[in-house]
């Protein structure tokens, strides 16, 4: 699988963009807000639909636009293309967001992992301390571009938990009865196991993984979800209209020699565990696909030691990677002599 050429239109801060890559890592180095990060963020839209800067997708239109326009090509044993638009509402416009396959239609869920890739930012340090919401989300977006059924079993949860709510709610109000809980109850349950079974394995495999870049451990926390703990949280649930227990309460931590980090860990060893966790990753997912993501790694070098630089070099190696960078200094001069280095200065780049 390679990324042959991205094309941008009134994408963030680019007007038109084509870019065509070749075999050697891509370097992209520019100062801050030229334009680096926007084109990582633009790959990782064809990976999954999905922005991890944005929190709102008019974010990505360029300023006095209506529209943006991301438009990749791979080889993956044929060639394929991939789109993805995005639309100001506008009476005249009847789609927010839409994602075509080789020109055909296809809905977000069917459209990932046509390009499976792992992303770094420096922001992500915040998957450490900050809500498990947050760690889930990245959680899920690893495991859906490697698993169709996955993906699938997620939405039927979604389902399964929100008409259970709602039953919740009714009961609560006096409308309803706890007997009408039973078959989303069981829905609940059949999908939830199956989702802590994907995320298990995943940790599983990821906590026996060499550690280069220090001893840290990843400790899964499943909210376990069965028939009988769910019928102890009855009245509780009745009460929040809420179903208290199940993967949607899921969490991991980051641990370094039995310290929780996100309590008793530097921002460094922060950083570090969040680029330890992104590259695990991406072992997982070649594991699964047998075949290697593309990497996308923000500002990685600049907080690494020398023996840590090195280990990234070595593993930027393996893949298609595309790094952003505001300065060489910090770049072992061997991946220097390796790469194609791209000058990205107000949405503009090159060579």
């Amino acid at each position: 699988m390679f990324l042959k050429q991205i094309n941008l239109t009134n994408f963030r801060n680019y007007s038109q963009l084509e870019l065509q890559f070749d075999q050697r890592p891509t370097l992209l180095i520019g100062n801050n807000a030229a334009g680096k990060s926007n084109l990582l963020e633009a790959i990782y839209l064809l990976s999954t639909t999905k922005s991890l800067r944005a929190e709102t997708e008019d974010e990505l239109i360029k300023k006095d636009t209506d529209f943006a326009r991301v438009e990749g090509f791979l080889t993956n044993g044929g060639d394929s293309e991939l789109l993805v638009i995005i639309n100001k509402p506008t009476e005249e416009v009847f789609f927010k967001k839409k994602v075509l396959v080789n020109g055909i239609p296809r809905r977000a869920a069917d459209f990932i992992g046509n390009l499976p890739a792992v992303i770094f930012y420096p922001s992500d340090i915040n998957m450490v301390s900050g809500p498990p919401t947050l760690r889930r989300w990245h959680l899920d977006l690893c495991l859906a571009q490697i698993d169709v059924n996955y993906k699938k079993v997620l939405t039927a949860y979604e389902q399964f938990l929100t008409a259970r709510n709602r039953v919740l709610k009714s009961i609560r109000e006096g409308h309803g009865k706890l007997s009408e809980l039973t078959f989303w109850t069981d829905g609940l349950i059949a999908q939830g196991l199956k989702i802590t079974d994907k995320r298990q394995s995943f940790f599983e495999f990821i906590n026996v993984l060499e550690k280069p870049l220090g001893e840290f451990i990843f400790e899964y926390k499943p909210s376990a979800v069965s028939e009988k703990r769910l019928a102890e949280t009855n009245g509780r649930e009745v009460a929040a209209a809420a179903t208290m227990i199940g993967p949607h309460r899921d969490d991991f931590s980051f641990f370094l020699e039995d310290r929780n980090i996100a309590r008793f860990g530097s921002r460094g060893e922060q950083r570090t565990a969040t680029l330890a966790f992104k590259l695990a990753q991406l072992e997982y997912m070649a594991k699964i696909m047998g075949k290697r993501p593309i990497l996308l790694l923000d500002d990685v070098f600049s907080e690494l030691d020398a023996a840590h630089r090195a280990h990234v070099v070595e593993v930027v190696s393996k893949q298609q990677t595309v790094i952003a960078t505001v300065e060489l200094e910090h770049i072992p001069q061997e991946f220097l002599d390796s790469a194609r280095i791209l000058k990205v200065e107000d949405g503009q780049i090159t060579s």
